[in-house]
């Protein structure tokens, strides 16, 4: 069990190391293909001798020198199965081009096509030799959990399934993996986010939870948490721990006071580091649906965001070190157009789930809900909450309407815990920021 910034990723990567220096073949896997890059990438700088399955536009760059595709291609062996493939295909052209002139009999046609067909039988048997070789010799084979079914793999043994973010697969998937090997070890956090589950049915059937958790609860003893994190300081760590860890997770000495100055930013007395909560409550600024957009968005909200986060930028930040997670998808188009400019530089804005597994310097988190009724809608799915609020590595800035936020207790622990860090503003008292000049 691996909160966030406790390095969960780099924990199970060595658990691998340590298996294959025992002789051991293991199938690495997890949900989602971004997820996969990452792991394999870490076993990559170990050493070991990998192989990453799947379509080569789905692999990221780091890792493509490792995918199948490239290392068929770079086999000296591929060679012949080009020569087969381009001998068929002149081979067909020629045909083609004779028998339009009826320099050929059908008979000699169909002779011809016969030897096309077996020069491109030859090729494709021989390149999938080549795959199976090289999954064969491969200490360790990646893939995502629903790849592990690849035909590929339809000879393959494995000793391990290390299934990493294995709390945002589904069962049916995790399963796919998970029954490759006798032995399996998982990794994940359920308090962070959870399966992708569409049909409320399915959601309330409990396909929303799982397998990491099933087991967990089944048998704790089975399960480890991780303690120790590395990304924030422990301003930062402390109402996550309480909330979500019961308390358990404590800074390592390297990050435990970790601040923007350490990077050259200027101070800005206005704005308590390593965070402070940024309260709307009482302007109006109320949520909204613009046109057909399902999703809600909070115009003057967003251009307090923007206000906030030029005045990171102004303050000598590079705009490759500030996110910006928006609970809501239409916040985040919103966003997008207010600070192209910046975008274009390196600014990331995304919803929670494209900054799961992720970390910035700076994070201004814009939580939207505003209303009179305190609906928060998903936000009371703490769980996204906790991600957004874990991604910052030295400063964040929670922007919120406390009136729409307070009447829920997890938020309402959040305001608590900003006014007694003395991290409580008001976006009353302070409605012209004095680093108004991005540039400067």
């Amino acid at each position: 069990h691996g909160p966030p910034g406790t390095g969960k990723t780099r924990t199970l990567a060595e658990f691998v190391a340590k298996a294959v220096a025992r002789g051991e073949r293991v199938l690495a896997c997890a949900a989602s293909n971004a997820a996969v890059d990452n792991l394999a990438e870490r076993l990559v700088e170990r050493g070991l001798v990998v192989v990453r399955l799947g379509h080569p536009a789905r692999v990221s760059p780091a890792v493509e020198a490792h995918g199948l595709d490239a290392q068929v291609a770079a086999s000296d062996d591929y060679a012949l199965a080009r020569g087969w493939i381009a001998e068929a295909h002149a081979l067909r052209l020629t045909l083609d081009k004779r028998w339009r002139r009826r320099a050929i009999s059908y008979a000699e046609r169909r002779a011809g096509f016969a030897e096309v067909r077996r020069l491109l039988r030859d090729a494709r048997a021989h390149l999938a030799g080549l795959k199976d070789a090289i999954v064969a010799r491969a200490q360790v084979v990646c893939a995502t959990a629903a790849g592990a079914d690849s035909d590929l793999l339809a000879e393959a043994e494995f000793d391990w399934v290390a299934l990493d973010e294995a709390t945002q697969a589904v069962d049916p998937i995790a399963l796919v993996a998970l029954l490759r090997a006798p032995r399996a070890v998982l990794a994940g956090d359920p308090c962070q986010l959870p399966p992708t589950v569409i049909d409320p049915r399915a959601a309330a059937a409990g396909l929303g939870r799982s397998f990491f958790e099933r087991l967990a609860e089944a048998a704790p003893c089975a399960s480890r948490l991780l303690t120790v994190e590395y990304r924030m300081p422990r301003e930062l760590l402390g109402f996550p721990s309480a909330q979500h860890y019961g308390g358990r997770l404590e800074a390592d000495p390297s990050v435990a006071e970790r601040r923007l100055s350490d990077l050259g930013v200027l101070p800005d007395p206005l704005r308590p580091e390593p965070w402070c909560f940024l309260d709307t409550a009482g302007k109006g600024w109320d949520e909204t649906r613009l046109g057909d957009d399902p999703s809600l968005c909070n115009p003057e909200q967003a251009a307090r965001v923007a206000a906030e986060v030029e005045r990171l930028l102004a303050r000598g930040l590079p705009a490759s070190e500030v996110g910006v997670i928006c609970a809501y998808s239409a916040q985040v188009r919103l966003l997008r157009e207010r600070l192209a400019r910046w975008v274009s530089e390196g600014l990331e804005i995304s919803s929670v789930d494209g900054f799961q597994g992720r970390e910035k310097e700076a994070v201004v988190v814009d939580l939207v809900r505003s209303n009179p009724e305190a609906r928060v809608g998903f936000l009371q799915d703490t769980r996204r909450t906790n991600v957004a609020l874990t991604r910052a590595r030295r400063f964040l800035l929670v922007v919120g309407d406390s009136a729409t936020l307070a009447p829920h207790p997890y938020y309402a622990a959040l305001l608590a815990a900003a006014d007694a860090a003395g991290a409580y503003l008001s976006a009353w008292a302070d409605d012209a920021p004095p680093f108004a000049d991005a540039e400067g």
